[in-house]
């Protein structure tokens, strides 16, 4: 079978089943793999939530401008930890230091970075991609296609020369270093403000924003996490559920089928405009108990921006329903939010 679903087809929104049948007919493509979180893209055709393997062609523009774009953690055990973090005194200055740890910020939509907590460990949770590098290169790749392949979405694979998977490269290791950049300096504010002093440090990283060159040709990731062996993988499941922290199970069948890729979130069971209409519809006391417990989160008028309301629980499906679905992942870790920064840069 061509496709192959990680997830009940019968909940995917029909547009993203729509675009997703113009790649199946695709001779080029061999196989299909569609995650949890799978849903419409207006920018190119694949939906999001989607991994394809492709032979003698590339599609250069499915992983729109964040190319290289992911989630890293870096974590400590918790008996390292001197104090809780004190929201009421160190929120905002976090959230100032965040603003300031690079040059390009976070970035908008659902890049956050985060500090969670599980029964053993502390984590710092950090999601952003390449920003204007990948800017650049989508800028570069759209010419490419303009020159050798107008309107049409691939290129042949040899267009993929050794200089222009030098450059591709240096976006993904631009992305991870930046991932890097803000996990350790927001250790470096929790030590400056008495949370934690020297510590033994584990850090991870996963990448769902890429195109993997092969020997077996090109697999692409539109917002699906590249599963590397014996490595972790985060991912989010909203705002106020935090996060999974999962691996691939080796030489689990399903592993290949899914070409060694997840979802790279819970998956939306609303739409934002359903999730506000969802918000609208609770009780006082409902909504009294978010506010209660994400008052840093508040904006002047007391109440949550519709931009934080999407990332909520209710918006999302379960965690247990997440791995239900892709059954060769493992469950390595699960945590809790305690703080979230987003919306740190244009």
């Amino acid at each position: 079978m061509k496709t192959v679903f990680f997830t009940d087809r019968s909940g995917v929104e029909q547009n993203a089943l729509q675009s997703l049948r113009a790649f199946e007919e695709e001779d080029a493509i061999n196989n299909i793999a569609v995650f949890p979180d799978i849903h419409y893209c207006s920018e190119r055709s694949i939906p999001v939530g989607v991994a394809f393997r492709a032979t003698d062609r590339f599609y250069p523009l499915v992983t729109g401008k964040d190319t290289g774009c992911g989630v890293a953690y870096l974590r400590f055990h918790k008996r390292e930890l001197l104090r809780p973090f004190d929201k009421g005194a160190h929120y905002r200055a976090f959230e100032r230091a965040v603003h300031g740890m690079t040059d390009e910020g976070l970035g908008g939509g659902n890049h956050f970075l985060s500090l969670e907590e599980s029964e053993q460990y502390f984590y710092i949770i950090v999601h952003t991609g390449s920003r204007n590098l990948g800017i650049h290169l989508y800028q570069e790749n759209y010419a490419l296609l303009q020159q050798h392949n107008s309107g049409k979405e691939w290129l042949p694979l040899e267009l993929a020369n050794a200089d222009y998977l030098r450059a591709y490269e240096e976006v993904l290791a631009y992305a991870a270093a930046r991932r890097r950049e803000f996990a350790t300096k927001s250790l470096q504010f929790l030590q400056r403000n008495k949370y934690v002093g020297e510590v033994q440090t584990e850090y991870a990283d996963s990448c769902h924003n890429l195109l993997e060159f092969g020997d077996d040709g090109v697999v692409h990731r539109k917002g699906s996490t590249q599963l590397q062996p014996g490595q972790p993988a985060v991912l989010p499941l909203s705002m106020s559920r935090g996060s999974l922290i999962v691996q691939g199970i080796a030489r689990d069948e399903r592993l290949q089928q899914a070409l060694h890729s997840c979802a790279h979130g819970a998956g939306r069971q609303f739409s934002r405009t359903d999730t506000l209409k969802h918000w609208h519809s609770l009780k006082k006391a409902e909504k009294d108990a978010y506010r209660r417990r994400f008052p840093e989160l508040l904006n002047r008028s007391g109440d949550f921006d519709s931009s934080i309301l999407q990332e909520f629980d209710f918006a999302y499906k379960d965690s247990a329903q997440l791995l239900a679905t892709q059954p060769y992942l493992k469950k390595l870790d699960q945590t809790t939010p305690v703080v979230t920064v987003k919306f740190t840069g244009v």
